[in-house]
Parts: structure tokens; sequence; C-alpha cells
């Protein structure tokens, strides 16, 4: 037989011994998301449609504008209300907001980007009426807007033409109410004058002595007539 040297031999108590570390680790828990509902947006933030994946979800359209940070909302950075989750995907013109219960991790976010990406040729037809709809009612309220533009114009100019009015008008009340001061200072001078007249007469026939009796006038001479014919 072929013998074994002792150096080479493994001891038996060391047999069935398990390591306590190992060089690789095992698998880590992930998170569970659950995938409530997807929002379609237009690039002013207005519905556009809506797809419900858990019908017991609890958070709605209105609860996601209430939600919506006052910066606005910007790609893959989520926001949140509880424990529910709204991640927004801008893709092209439109905004697809994912609703989760927990918190996609990174790499699922973009997954869901792209996937969101090449869906949105298949979404878009489904929201052509809605987007038609929404066109014709913004180029309605634009003619609307415009057309309350041009009264307000109107307004404004008619405003200005009588402010102008009402400037030449007050212009001619002062130089009339100049014109009445003058007529009034030369009427009071006119008075004064009058009165000054009438006391200075009253004064110098208070001064003049009284009339006397009426004297007899004096006979008049003879005419002393002479004949031609009487002469000697």
């Amino acid at each position: 037989m072929r013998e074994v040297s002792e150096d080479g031999a493994v001891p038996r108590g060391d047999l069935g011994i398990l390591p306590t570390v190992h060089p690789i680790a095992g698998p880590k828990t992930v998170p569970r998301v659950d995938y409530e509902r997807i929002f379609a947006l237009d690039a002013a933030g207005k519905l556009l449609g809506e797809y419900v994946l858990n019908d017991e979800c609890p958070l709605e359209f209105a609860d996601l504008q209430r939600s919506i940070p006052l910066s606005g909302m910007r790609h893959l950075v989520a926001f949140y209300q509880g424990d529910y989750a709204f991640t927004p995907f801008r893709v092209d013109d439109l905004w697809f907001v994912v609703l989760t219960l927990g918190v996609p991790r990174i790499e699922d976010r973009g997954s869901i980007g792209t996937l969101l990406a090449a869906a949105r040729v298949h979404i878009v037809p489904n929201l052509e009426p809605t987007l038609a709809q929404r066109d014709a009612d913004i180029r309605q309220r634009e003619i609307e807007i415009g057309e309350r533009e041009a009264r307000i114009n109107a307004r404004e100019q008619r405003a200005l033409q009588v402010e102008g009015e009402l400037q030449i008008v007050g212009i001619r009340l002062n130089e009339f109410e100049a014109e009445l001061r003058v007529r009034e200072s030369k009427i009071v001078a006119l008075r004064d004058y009058a009165l000054r007249l009438q006391t200075n007469f009253g004064r110098g026939a208070a001064a003049a002595p009284p009339a006397g009796p009426e004297m007899p006038a004096a006979p008049k001479a003879p005419r002393d007539v002479s004949m031609r014919g009487d002469a000697p």
C-alpha cells in the first residue's frame, strides 16, 4: 500500500466545518413597489389621459396636482404624498407621471422611461381626440383673449381721448375763471368809483350856501328916440 505522509494528511476534526466568512455576498432584498396609475399630461400639465393599474388606489389626479412642487416637475425626480411616489417622465412634449406605492429604484426609472418612450407611439393615437379637442379649446381661448385685448385697447384709446378732451375743457375752464375774475375786478372798481362820486357829490351839496330871497329887477332906462324931421 501507498503510504501517506503525515504532513499531507487532513485532520479529521476539521472535516464538516463550514467557513464563517463568504467572499460573495448573498442577494439583497428589493423593496416592493406597486404600480398604481399612470397620468398622461400635456406640456402645460393638463390631464390628457389616465391609465388605472390598481382600482383600489386612493390617489387621483387631484392629489397629483396638490403634490407638484412649486418649482414644477422634473424628469425622473419623484415627489411624494405619504407612502406614494409620483415619478414624472418627460417624453417629447408629453409628461407621463407614474404613481407607485413605494419608490422605484434608479435603474427601474430608466427602464420605465424607455418603455414609455417606446409606448408613446401607441399611446398618442388614443389621445388624439383629446389632443385635438385641447388644441381647439386653446385656439378658441386664444381668439377670446385676442378679442378681449382688442376691446381693452379700444377702451384705453377712448380713455386717452376722453382724458385729452377733459384736459382741454379744464384749460378752457381756467381761462373762463380768469376772465370772470377780471370782470369781477372791473365791476368792483366801477362800484367803488360810483360810491366815491356819490360821496363827493353829497359832500359838495352840503358845503354850498343856502339861496336868499329873490331881489326885484332894476327898471330899464327909457330909450332916446330922435325923429329926423324935428331937427332945427
